[in-house]
């Protein structure tokens, strides 16, 4: 049956196949896992009588995170396994794979990503130089489009340090950042966790100051995060905020939880919430909160729910892009060099504002890619 498998045409035509999204959640990672979740529940708001694919790295965690969101989804990882044959298992390049199958054990998967209508790319800052062989992720898309014809989307992109990839034959393609607008030369535009349905309401009654933290301990250079538990100590006295009211949130699971351990001191008993409790326990974003954290997409998020912070970018060229790609769009998140004395008052932190207009154009961008199939 296999040998055979290449004369198999795509069933269906324009805008009748499945919707296809590739991603890279699965690690997990917060900011990863949040956007696929953003664009699924999307879907499922505009499309849940269509077809959904979603290609992660773990299709099994994906699942469980994903759990009921939207009634025809299917979670595979088909192509991130292309991409895994190619470099470890055969000498076929990923176009060869998709094309012309031949690969018993996920034919079946590429088949249905070629009957796709459409195949997008989720954002992220994945396909840059940091990680060449996600190129190859973008490749299998492009292969199969090939094949059925179906439009290739890109959303969200951030690819600081740039590598090869410049999104040849997409139909689409949205950056969130400028340097990466530049370098493809697109209009720049927003990142995909902006895609919720209407910009959160800020509640105006007072609550007592509590800090947040969270100090990833990847993509650092050396020192970096021993520099950074020194200045969030000196940061978290200077405001005075009582060990009580203080909670290190976890973002990706196990690199996040050395920061922790080395600023347990500052913190009350348990005020450590895991990605899995924060996940499907949630946490109470607000004005009342004032964050200390690498991490892009807690600066994201509780500043969209209207929480002062402070940045603390890790690597160069990565990271402060991204930081600061939120603040100019008016987060007023400081974001900090992270020297221990350089600390920031609290009065002297600004307070988000204007997030509405990138929740608006995040939805209007997913309206006009998906109107076809309401």
């Amino acid at each position: 049956m296999t040998e055979h498998a290449h004369n198999q045409q795509p069933r269906g035509g324009a805008n009748d196949g499945a919707i296809y999204l590739v991603s890279t959640a699965g690690i997990p990672n917060f900011g990863d896992e949040l956007i696929a979740h953003r664009w699924v529940s999307y879907l499922a708001r505009v499309a849940p009588h269509r077809e959904v694919w979603l290609d992660v790295r773990e299709p099994g965690t994906v699942s469980s995170l994903l759990k009921g969101i939207h009634p025809n989804l299917h979670v595979t990882n088909t192509a991130i396994r292309a991409v895994h044959s190619s470099l470890h298992e055969s000498d076929r390049s990923v176009t060869d794979l998709v094309q012309n199958l031949g690969s018993p054990r996920f034919d079946v998967g590429l088949l249905e990503m070629r009957e796709a209508s459409t195949l997008h790319l989720l954002g992220g800052g994945f396909v840059n130089a940091m990680w060449h062989e996600n190129a190859m992720i973008v490749e299998a898309m492009r292969a199969a489009a090939e094949v059925s014809g179906a439009r290739l989307l890109a959303t969200g992109q951030g690819i600081m340090p740039p590598g090869p990839e410049t999104f040849q034959g997409f139909d689409h393609v949205s950056v969130r950042d400028r340097p990466s607008a530049d370098h493809l030369g697109r209009e720049l535009g927003y990142d995909d966790a902006f895609l919720v349905p209407e910009t959160p309401a800020v509640p105006d009654e007072p609550r007592a100051t509590e800090a947040m933290v969270c100090l990833q301990g990847d993509l650092l250079n050396p020192g970096d995060l021993d520099r950074f538990v020194e200045f969030t100590t000196a940061q978290l006295r200077a405001w005075d905020i009582p060990p009580e009211r203080v909670t290190y949130v976890e973002a990706l699971p196990g690199e996040d939880y050395p920061g922790h351990v080395k600023l347990r001191d500052s913190f009350g008993e348990h005020r450590f919430v895991p990605f899995s409790a924060m996940w499907r326990d949630g946490i109470e974003w607000g004005p009342h909160q004032v964050w200390i954290t690498t991490r892009f997409h807690h600066h994201l998020v509780a500043s969209l729910h209207g929480a002062r912070g402070i940045a603390l970018p890790g690597k160069a060229g990565y990271y402060d892009i991204k930081h600061s790609s939120l603040a100019a769009l008016g987060t007023g998140w400081f974001v900090s060099a992270g020297d221990p004395s350089d600390v920031r008052p609290l009065d002297a932190l600004g307070v988000p504002h204007g997030l509405e207009k990138p929740v608006e154009a995040k939805n209007a961008e997913a309206d006009a890619l998906y109107r076809d199939y309401m």
